[in-house]
């Protein structure tokens, strides 16, 4: 049986536009609801639950989970390479991403939260600084600026999913503050995500084309 091999290109630009836009309308979204909420009258349930950013199993959840399984994809698009630079971190990174893709669907750190008596986000941070470290090596043999993006996604992404979380833990999680503060902490989250994204996808692009290979038998 004949295998056939052929690939599908990504127009880079016009995909990671798209993605910026749809979570800054979910974050949007989710801000303009609760402001009508609590400003002008209440809005059924149903209605806010599929748009909010702190719930399971809705539009939000859904889509982060779909960019960091973009992340973790390519990750692995771009390891598999010839000359790839420290295959190995390239090949961590990209099971990372699939691990918090699982994580925003499964709600792995929020069963954490009810197994321990500190807040999950304490022992987040701390693996955090540990991943860290042991990524030194990594940024110091990749080039200077896609290290620095990098990190900067990095530091928006776990400021979002820890620092902002400490912060709005004592809120009242039935106040406007408490909905301004997650739609930061999503928002970060998102924006991370993406900036991580947007800069891998245009470095494959500037080795070549993006293009996802695709076997049929």
């Amino acid at each position: 049986m004949s295998t056939s091999k052929f690939s599908i290109e990504i127009s880079v630009k016009e995909y990671s536009v798209s993605l910026l836009v749809l979570a800054l309308v979910l974050v949007s979204v989710h801000t303009g609801l609760y402001l009508y909420h609590y400003q002008v009258e209440e809005l059924p349930w149903l209605l806010r639950q599929l748009f909010d950013l702190d719930e399971e199993n809705n539009i939000p959840t859904w889509y982060s989970s779909f960019l960091l399984l973009n992340n973790a994809f390519f990750l692995y698009i771009y390891s598999i390479q010839k000359e790839v630079v420290k295959r190995s971190y390239w090949g961590l990174l990209s099971a990372g991403f699939l691990l918090l893709a699982i994580d925003e669907v499964a709600g792995l750190h929020e069963t954490l939260n009810t197994a321990i008596e500190m807040n999950w986000a304490i022992l987040g941070a701390i693996g955090v600084l540990f991943v860290g470290v042991l990524f030194v090596p990594f940024l110091l043999a990749i080039r200077r600026r896609l290290a620095m993006m990098f990190m900067l996604s990095g530091l928006l992404y776990f400021s979002g999913a820890i620092l902002v979380e400490l912060l709005g833990e004592d809120l009242d999680s039935d106040s406007l503050l408490y909905a301004f503060t997650v739609a930061l902490e999503e928002g970060l989250e998102l924006i991370g995500a993406w900036i991580f994204l947007n800069v891998l996808l245009g470095e494959m692009q500037a080795e070549g084309s993006v293009s996802i290979p695709v076997e049929i038998e």
